[in-house]
């Protein structure tokens, strides 16, 4: 077993350093990002700042491409001449692809004719958050760190051919499939007619077990090998001859794994990054985890003093609002710039547990701290270090005017929605382009995974704690897409069930050790509320390979390259490289699990 500082590969290939304009996060949504979007829907639109990348890259090399996916999975095809039979309906799926990193001259004859060249075929698998488009194989905080990164190593230091793909993922950005025969298909579509569509039938094929079979579907069309072929569709799949490795990050990551895992024959390897492979209803640990990094300058540059003043804030608050003196509720409406004043911190229960329960009263995102970040507040060191500014300015100073005078920075001038109602009303009203993707992954929450990141009495979370059971996510599922609170909790049981949770075991034979364990990633940064739910070096199946990432937040090795990146970081993306180099059988050091420590 190598040490991680033995590897001789180079790391930063210089056409993937990121000239300018950091990209933004994607990951599973938090809640203050969907406040946030609730927000920006009553706002005339902003202009978004573009990423500026070197000349070797650009989206003019990326082929945005649609296939004919199989709408169900599950069901048979024996009746498929009956009428309104779903069985045979399709959708076209979406999907994007470059030959960059194929040698022109065989991308010209085809893999399958007559080339003894090496070939990879690597696939970034789509899922939650931002609609994909090109850059999904450019530069982005998607696959670009781990895939891209590696498809450049492979193909100039040693001489591959690899071709890359992004499969976008069903009910997310342009991958709606149409309600009938007669409809249109897209989410344009959808967000102009969803008044007419049945709520309980919208979504009814959309699973992260029918997205498993649409990778294991992509992979194995014609679609797929034509790319191999010169363009030209053969009547020989040209599949077999190519290995397939999965990547993803999130969900995706959860999905690539699982292809891997229940598909084995088809996916070669997998690399699932911060994947929380175990579902489960009451995500407590989300909270203790945020406490965690608030609370040591070890993870991410928090400190005692900064949970203190966070925890004591949200605490003193609470305790004025549940005193209900109306005069006092109205000075903390003021001093928090509550959208609707007092009134709506008045008028229903549940407005109050929101603003103190949830990241609302002081929204901070550690899921997707950036510790290179330089504008102000904008990751949990410098919060903390303005936080330790204030208090040692008025050493008598109350908590909450701390996080009032900070967080009014943060804000921008918006004021703080509060009122929960609008958050059912987000998820239950017809799309827009906006809130489509996080309507699909709502559901999905509700129909497999859970997920809520409770505040309850007995956790460390660091917001008023109390304030925010499970039963205020249920009532969501409920009102926006009928799911009562005993179907979610049985929809994740199936889950875990199906997959196997953190012991990747699908079905209920424990002792058995799949293929599908074997050159299966994950990796996960120690400062992700998220690394509680996945597979780690000390939780979960013992034969899958595994990397800790210190200080790292979400998947944050799969963003673009930056020189600013932290070293373990970089290790991390190494330890990934060699990983894959020793699954194709490229001779480096020989990989092993990596818990990279803090020097």
């Amino acid at each position: 077993a190598g040490d991680t500082k033995k590897t001789t590969m180079k790391l930063l290939s210089p056409v993937l350093l990121l000239v300018a304009a950091a990209a933004p996060a994607y990951s599973i949504p938090h809640i203050s990002e969907i406040m946030e979007s609730i927000q920006e829907e009553r706002e005339e639109p902003q202009p978004q700042p573009q990423l500026q990348l070197e000349e070797e890259f650009s989206k003019s090399d990326v082929q945005t491409l649609t296939f004919d996916q199989r709408l169900d999975h599950f069901s048979s095809q024996i009746d498929c001449h009956q009428e309104d039979n779903d069985a045979c309906e399709t959708f076209k799926q979406r999907y994007f692809y470059t030959s960059r990193y194929v040698h022109k001259e065989e991308e010209k004859k085809g893999v399958g004719i007559n080339t003894n060249r090496n070939t990879v075929s690597f696939l970034c698998v789509g899922g939650e958050g931002p609609s994909l488009d090109p850059s999904v194989l450019v530069d982005s905080v998607h696959c670009t760190g781990d895939m891209i990164e590696l498809a450049h190593k492979l193909h100039h230091e040693q001489n591959w051919n690899v071709h890359m793909f992004s499969l976008e993922h069903r009910y997310y950005g342009e991958s709606f499939p149409k309600k009938n025969k007669s409809q249109k298909q897209g989410e344009a579509y959808l967000r102009a007619n969803e008044k007419e569509l049945d709520r309980a039938d919208e979504y009814k094929y959309l699973s992260s077990r029918q997205a498993v079979r649409d990778i294991v579907e992509f992979i194995n069309s014609s679609e797929t090998s034509r790319h191999f072929n010169n363009g030209k569709i053969s009547s020989s799949n040209n599949n077999n001859k190519v290995r397939w490795i999965t990547f993803g990050g999130s969900y995706p990551g959860m999905l690539s794994g699982w292809s891997r895992l229940l598909h084995p024959d088809v996916v070669y390897g997998a690399v699932a990054n911060s994947a929380p492979v175990q579902a489960e209803a009451d995500f407590r640990s989300y909270n203790d985890h945020v406490s965690l990094d608030l609370g040591q300058e070890s993870l991410v540059g928090g400190s005692k003093k900064c949970l203190e003043i966070f925890e004591s804030g949200h605490a003193e608050v609470a305790a004025i609002l549940e005193g209900g003196d109306v005069d006092e509720i109205k000075k903390v409406a003021s001093t928090f710039d509550v959208c609707g004043g007092a009134t709506m911190l008045l008028k229903d229960r549940k407005n109050l547990n929101f603003f103190v329960g949830y990241p609302v009263l002081f929204p901070i995102e550690v899921q997707s701290n950036d510790p290179t970040c330089d504008e102000p507040l904008c990751n949990v060191q410098k919060i903390c270090d303005a936080f330790a500014d204030e208090h040692k300015s008025d050493t008598h100073k109350p908590s909450m005017e701390i996080l009032a005078k900070i967080g009014k920075q943060k804000q921008a001038g918006r004021c703080k929605e509060v009122n929960f109602q609008s958050l059912i009303n987000y998820f239950s009203a017809p799309s827009t382009s906006k809130s489509a993707n996080n309507r699909s992954w709502y559901y999905q929450t509700c129909t497999e995974f859970g997920f809520y990141q409770t505040c309850e009495d007995n956790s460390n979370c660091p917001y008023a704690r109390g304030h925010h059971n499970v039963d205020m996510d249920f009532e969501i599922c409920e009102k926006s897409f009928g799911i009562d609170a005993k179907k979610v909790e049985a929809s994740i049981e199936s889950t875990l069930a199906y997959y196997g949770g953190w012991d990747l075991i699908p079905g209920d034979d424990k002792s058995a050790v799949l293929e599908g364990q074997k050159r299966l990633l994950f990796v996960n940064g120690n400062a992700d509320p998220w690394s509680e739910l996945s597979v780690n070096e000390k939780r979960g199946s013992s034969h899958v390979q595994t990397i800790n990432v210190p200080g790292a937040s979400h998947h944050f090795w799969t963003h673009p390259v930056k020189e600013s990146d932290d070293n373990h970081v970089v290790e991390a993306r190494q330890a990934i490289y060699r990983h894959v180099y020793d699954w194709l059988g490229i001779n480096e050091d020989s990989p092993r699990d990596f818990d990279l420590k803090t020097e």
